[in-house]
């Protein structure tokens, strides 16, 4: 902010002097002026950044440092020559401006920063996790609609509770969410954290209900009767000594047809009625003196009690706008939780389909591996079969070439191979058939 002044010319320098309201209000009487204008004087040719400025409306030392900057800023020491800004709440700060009447005209620029609507918290909150690491948030960036929709209307929840301060309460969820996760997880596993849907809801229900109940607290507590101030007494009436007793003649005084009101009781009624015989001009100036005074303390009397039933009716209406907002945040809670109860319902439906859906995946394995067993089962019963019957074969081929040796056809001594209908020597010049063996 100093910069952009600076830079715009209307400083001669960039700074910004931070301060509040503890370093404008004095410790004593006579010690709050000298104060403030030692603060404004270090400003000058800076900006003075007052924050929480609201408190400078509670009490009469803070008032007095309020009233000290509105009567400075308008001399040519300080006119023109440094920027001060108030920062606070928007009732706050409306709650200050109305303490005196030229604060308004002397603080004429408003700055107004909205609060983040839902989609700007959850987007936040988002991006304060994603920052934390080790932690696996797959929960929240891939998050399903009806799970998003649900996280919206727990800030819509929030960001109309008076007590809601944005982005510092984002962060406070965070920071919430983040914690419980460290809680529970293993410190073993070398896996990230995984964010859970009802780790979320658990502490966004926390906090809506502790805002609330805060809420509801403050309402309880607002007064229901105004403070008056106490009626100082004339100081002229003080002590005064007693009327002369003159023994004169009392006039009359002339007929009425009605009474006149209190408030228009007054000088004209002092002048109205007439002077009595004999009254010495010292008594009858004292007593012109008591008649105001009296007219001045019954119409003070009567503002009084208008300004009582003012307050008592803005007292009345405030009432009625927090008990119709506690009904609508009491509607946003029911309305909360069944959509909740419908969320757990639909997720307990997807949960039993997931688990039907893997009953019959399992199934379908079993079914598989039984059959490649009974496959493999049938191939080895084949193979020992073929292993029989080859070794059948092997035996009959070494019972014949024993039988052939035994004959002694081949004088050679060739190896006899296997032949349609018998055998040959290796030579070829001995043939024997199955029938002379004995094989046919």
């Amino acid at each position: 902010m100093g910069k952009i002044y600076y830079d715009m010319g209307f400083l001669a320098t960039a700074e910004v002097i931070e301060t509040s309201a503890t370093d404008l209000v004095g410790e004593y009487v006579g010690h709050t002026g000298p104060k403030t204008q030692k603060l404004l004087e270090k400003a000058l040719g800076k900006v003075l950044f007052v924050d929480e400025a609201y408190r400078l409306a509670e009490g009469h030392f803070a008032k007095e440092a309020m009233d000290e900057i509105v009567d400075c800023i308008t001399k040519p020491g300080f006119a023109q020559r440094l920027v001060i800004i108030l920062a606070g709440y928007d009732a706050d700060i409306n709650r200050l401006m109305s303490i005196n009447p030229g604060l308004t005209s002397r603080f004429p620029e408003t700055i107004t920063f909205r609060g983040f609507n839902p989609n700007e918290c959850l987007e936040l909150f988002t991006t304060l996790l994603k920052k934390k690491k080790h932690l696996d948030i797959v929960a929240l960036t891939s998050a399903s609609v009806m799970f998003q929709r649900e996280l919206l209307q727990c800030f819509e929840v929030l960001t109309s509770l008076t007590n809601w301060a944005n982005a510092r309460d984002v962060g406070t969820l965070a920071k919430s969410v983040f914690g419980q996760l460290l809680c529970t997880a293993d410190s073993a596993s070398p896996d990230p954290i995984r964010l859970e849907e009802t780790t979320m809801l658990t502490a966004f229900d926390v906090m809506i209900t502790e805002r609330s109940k805060r809420a509801k607290d403050l309402v309880a507590k607002l007064p229901v009767q105004p403070h008056f101030p106490t009626q100082l007494a004339d100081p002229r009436t003080q002590n005064a000594p007693p009327p002369p007793n003159v023994g004169t003649q009392t006039c009359q005084p002339p007929p009425q047809t009605e009474d006149p009101l209190p408030e228009e009781q007054g000088s004209e009624t002092a002048s109205a009625d007439p002077r009595g015989l004999g009254v010495s001009d010292e008594a009858w100036a004292r007593l012109q003196l008591d008649k105001q005074g009296t007219a001045a303390h019954d119409k003070h009397y009567h503002e009084l009690l208008a300004r009582q039933a003012e307050l008592e009716a803005e007292h009345a209406r405030k009432q009625d706008e927090d008990e119709q907002r506690l009904r609508q945040e009491q509607q946003r809670q029911e309305g909360l939780q069944h959509r909740r109860a419908i969320a757990e319902e639909a997720e307990a439906t997807r949960l039993a389909v997931k688990e039907d859906e893997a009953k019959r995946q399992l199934e379908q394995e079993r079914v598989r591996h039984e059959s490649e067993r009974r496959k493999r089962e049938e191939e080895l019963a084949r193979l020992e079969r073929e292993m029989r019957a080859a070794e059948e074969e092997r035996r009959k081929e070494a019972a014949a070439q024993r039988k052939l040796r035994t004959l002694g056809v081949c004088v050679a001594g060739f190896r006899w191979i296997k032949q349609a209908g018998g055998y040959r020597c290796a030579g070829g010049s001995h043939y024997v058939s199955d029938a002379q063996l004995g094989l046919g």
